[in-house]
This record gives structure tokens, sequence and C-alpha cells, in this order.
């Protein structure tokens, strides 16, 4: 029995279609797109993180069991005030992330560990507050980090900035006034 033409016609179509939708789920049609970072995350500390006092700054966190970052592994960028910033492997101590009193604690201990390195790495040491001038700004070092300008119970931490980059690591940037 021979089909008519409008059958055949018909028939021709679906199986091209069937072959086309393999081909097509088979052969890539367009490159898959670069990975993006996610848009900067801010993380505000109200009130600030007193570095010299973080027991004080700690109890008085609001919402410090938030989980803030959650990623368990980042770098912690530290450049205010060293003239040779430091990026830091932290390691938060949930496998959710970081909450905003462990990423303080970590904040507050890394600062204290920066200045202790410069203490020990510099031929020119910190002159004694009590022997400064009018100024009383601290004397620029030349440890590790090249610390000036500004000792340890002068700063205070208000925000900090994470990104989740292309690559899989995560940046903290930090806002540190005086």
């Amino acid at each position: 029995m021979i089909l008519p033409v409008p059958y055949l016609a018909l028939i021709a179509v679906v199986l091209g279609l069937v072959v086309l939708s393999w081909w097509l789920s088979r052969t890539p049609v367009t490159a898959p797109p670069a990975p993006v970072p996610m848009i900067p995350q801010r993380i505000a500390f109200s009130g600030g993180l007193r570095l010299r006092d973080p027991a004080r700054s700690l109890a008085a966190l609001d919402k410090p069991d938030e989980i803030v970052i959650p990623f368990p592994h980042a770098v912690l960028v530290i450049d205010y005030p060293l003239s040779t910033a430091a990026s830091i492997a932290i390691e938060s101590p949930l496998a959710l992330g970081f909450t905003r009193a462990a990423l303080a604690r970590t904040i507050c201990d890394e600062y204290a560990h920066i200045y202790d390195a410069e203490e020990g790495t510099a031929a020119t040491k910190t002159i004694p507050i009590e022997e400064r001038g009018a100024m009383r700004n601290r004397n620029r070092t030349d440890g590790a980090y090249g610390i000036w300008g500004h000792d340890l119970q002068d700063l205070v931490v208000t925000a900090a900035r994470w990104t989740h980059h292309p690559d899989g690591t995560v940046q903290i940037e930090l806002h540190v006034e005086s």
C-alpha cells in the first residue's frame, strides 16, 4: 500500500524534527556562561568592633548568632593602617559559615596577631604614647606590615564587606575607622 504524498510529507517532517531534536540535545549550541561574582554583601557592626577590647565588642553585638557569610572558608584582607596589606586565610568554626560573633572574634584576633608580629619584626620600635608629641599618632615601624599612624586601641571596625569570586574564594574587606 502506497501512502498519499501529504502523509509522506508529514512523516518526513516528524522524522526531521526528531532527528533535529536529538542532534541539538547532544551538540552545545552556545558556550556555558562564565561564572560571575556574587554581589558584595555588607555586614554592619553597630557600635563598631573596638579591636583593643574584643570581649566588650562581642557582648554588644546585635544578632551574634546570625550566619552572615554562608561559606566556611574565606580570605580576610587587612590593609589599614598597614603599608603592606595582609591576606589571611580564615576558617569558620561552623560548617554553615561565619556567624557575626565568630567573624568579629576572628577580626579582633587577626588584628592583634598583626600588631604583635609587627612589634616582633620591627627594627624601629613603637614610641610609647607618653613620649609622643602633641599629635599622639603612632610612628611608622619597619616590621613585616609597616604599621603607621594608629595604635590598636585607636581602631574601630564598623563594617565588613564580603564577595564570593568566580573561582570559589570568599574575600572579606574591612571598613576601619580611627
